[in-house]
C-alpha cells in the first residue's frame, strides 16, 4: 500500500508540473492573443491537475503489485524526458497548420525556436521577427538561420536579418523552413531555427 500511495503521489505530481509549465509557456508566448491566452492557461492548469487527480485516484484502486509501480514509475520518467529524447533527435517529425511534433513533443499553435544543440523553446506569437530577437539566437559556431514565416508566409522579417555575417541564412515559408532545417541537421550542421507556425 505504501508503494501505491508513493507511486500515485507521483504521478499527480508529475502530471500537475506539466500542466502547470504548460500553463505558464501559454501565458507567456501566446502574446497575440491577449485575454484569450490567461483563460487558455487557467484551462489548461485546471485540465491537467483534475487529469493528474484523476490518474492518481486510478492508481490508488487500480495499481496493485511491483509490475504495475515499476510500469508508472517509468511513463513518469518517460514524460519527463521528453524534451531532452526530442532534442537529442533534434527533427521536425510532423508539421500543420498551427500544430508542430518536434522529435516527440507535440506543440500546439505555439510559435517555435530551435538552438543549434537542438533545444527547443519558444518565442513571442508575433508576424514581426526582428534584427534583435534573431541576434539573440545565433552564435559565432551556428552555420545556418532558418527563419520560417509561417505556412502563408504572413511574417515579416526585419531586412537587416538577411545581411548577418558569417552565417547562412534563408528564410521561407514555414513548411520549406521545415525540410531545409531537418535536412541541414541531418548533414550535421549547427543550425538555428526560428518558425511562425500559423499563418
Amino acid at each position: 500500500m505504501k508503494r501505491r500511495v508513493g507511486t500515485a503521489a507521483l504521478v499527480g505530481a508529475a502530471a500537475l508540473i506539466l500542466a502547470l509549465v504548460a500553463a505558464g509557456v501559454v501565458q507567456t508566448y501566446l502574446t497575440e492573443h491577449g485575454q484569450r491566452r490567461t483563460t487558455a492557461a487557467v484551462v489548461i492548469a485546471l485540465v491537467g491537475a483534475a487529469g493528474g487527480g484523476g490518474v492518481v485516484l486510478l492508481v490508488l484502486k487500480l495499481c496493485r503489485g511491483r509490475l504495475c509501480t515499476i510500469l508508472l514509475t517509468a511513463a513518469v520518467v518517460l514524460i519527463v524526458l521528453l524534451p531532452l529524447t526530442s532534442a537529442a533527435y533534434g527533427r521536425i517529425t510532423y508539421a500543420r497548420f498551427g500544430l508542430t511534433v518536434y522529435g516527440l513533443m507535440p506543440v500546439p499553435t505555439l510559435d517555435i525556436t530551435v538552438g543549434p544543440r537542438g533545444g527547443l523553446w519558444f518565442r513571442d506569437k508575433s508576424h514581426t521577427i526582428s534584427f534583435d530577437e534573431v541576434r539573440s539566437l545565433v552564435s559565432p559556431q551556428v552555420d545556418v538561420l532558418i527563419i520560417g514565416t509561417g505556412w502563408h508566409g504572413a511574417a515579416s522579417v526585419d531586412p537587416a536579418v538577411r545581411d548577418l555575417k558569417g552565417i547562412e541564412v534563408h528564410i521561407l515559408r514555414t513548411p520549406d523552413a521545415f525540410r531545409l532545417f531537418n535536412d541541414q541537421r541531418a548533414q550535421g550542421r549547427l543550425v538555428v531555427l526560428l518558425a511562425h507556425t500559423t499563418c
